[in-house]
């Protein structure tokens, strides 16, 4: 039977499953699932386009973006408006800066397939893949989208070839980044924290000492990381919520980020899913899928303020979602921002 046959027949026996899920129950990926019905509501797009299709989606207006992990998806509801791309080095990125709507840092290079699809007889999609098959970032159509300029853009980007077969990579195994503790320059990489006059340099500065973020952040001492429950996730938001300040909420894979900027007010826990459900922003969490959080500080603008962030980890040290309180630059962010965040590192030194 061919894959679009058994695609088929499970959604016959199961009407609302996700092709996320099916791809897993099918042994599959979800481009090759998605790229099986190439010719049956799904239109493959040239992939050496990005830049155009990403800058096409202007025209569509509103529209909802979905970034997705393994743990946590974000949908943003809005438009996409200033998409910048970059190429330095032979890498390709973009970043849409906008705050208040879809805010994202993309990083094409890591971005093999796009295609357009039928989601539903009123709606549709596009769909950007990385090279395993795995989805880094969604686009979908809603009621106030303009159809004809989604219809335009597929036809102005559609591939010559289109084949119902794609070939992917096998997933890399990910291996222990961690070096013997004996081997790190603690004190160096603490006084490199301490200079750190922009928190973007942080990457840098792990590169620098050959540290994985997460091992990074067990050396740096209390003063900058304090390590904390990861299930405090739901209790932070509550917070928030309670506070009715502003949070930024980063949400990531290894090819997007994508950020919600603003306040939560709608939390309900469905099943194992905790979520928020808010007007223009939803957010579903597998908060039991969590291993690791730290209480973060980091210096910035040019060493005089520090800037407090919330991270959460898999089991492999990858970041799957950052927290800041909301603040601009050169301000110090909120009082009830930093109070959480230091209410955190208490009860976990407390414990």
């Amino acid at each position: 039977m061919s894959l679009l046959n058994e695609y088929r027949q499970l959604q016959a026996e199961q009407a609302t499953i996700r092709a996320v899920d099916a791809a897993v129950k099918l042994q599959t990926t979800e481009a090759q699932l998605i790229a099986a019905q190439v010719g049956e509501g799904v239109t493959q797009l040239d992939v050496t386009q990005l830049e155009g299709i990403l800058k096409g989606l202007k025209k569509l207006q509103h529209v909802m973006a979905l970034t997705r992990n393994a743990q946590v998806v974000s949908e943003i509801s809005g438009c996409y408006e200033k998409i910048y791309c970059h190429e330095r080095n032979g890498v390709k990125t973009a970043i849409s800066i906008n705050p208040t709507g879809i805010d994202l840092r993309l990083f094409l290079s890591k971005w093999h397939s796009v295609f357009a699809v039928q989601t539903h007889p009123k709606y549709s999609s596009i769909q950007f893949f990385d090279k395993y098959g795995v989805a880094v970032h969604k686009v979908f159509t809603t009621e106030h989208s303009d159809i004809e300029a989604y219809q335009q853009l597929v036809n102005q980007y559609k591939a010559q070839e289109q084949s119902a077969e794609l070939t992917v990579l096998a997933p890399e195994a990910i291996l222990n980044e961690d070096k013997p503790i004996n081997d790190i320059d603690i004190q160096g990489f603490r006084q490199g924290w301490q200079n750190l006059q922009d928190v973007h340099h942080f990457p840098a500065l792990l590169t620098q000492f050959a540290l994985s973020r997460t091992q990074g952040l067990e050396v740096a001492g209390e003063q900058w990381a304090q390590e904390v429950s990861p299930m405090c996730l739901t209790s932070v938001f509550e917070t928030v919520k309670q506070q009715q300040s502003e949070i930024m909420i980063f949400v990531n894979n290894h090819a997007a980020v994508q950020i919600y900027t603003g306040r939560l007010d709608n939390l309900k826990q469905v099943g194992q899913w905790f979520n928020i459900l808010d007007n223009g922003f939803n957010l579903h969490i597998l908060v039991n899928q969590f291993s690791r959080a730290f209480v973060v500080k980091k210096p910035t603008d040019n060493g005089a303020t520090e800037v407090h962030s919330i991270e959460f980890f898999d089991a492999q040290g990858s970041t799957i979602m950052t927290l800041f309180g909301r603040r601009s630059e050169g301000n110090e962010q909120s009082a009830d921002w930093l109070a959480l965040c230091n209410s955190l590192r208490c009860e976990e030194v407390v414990a």
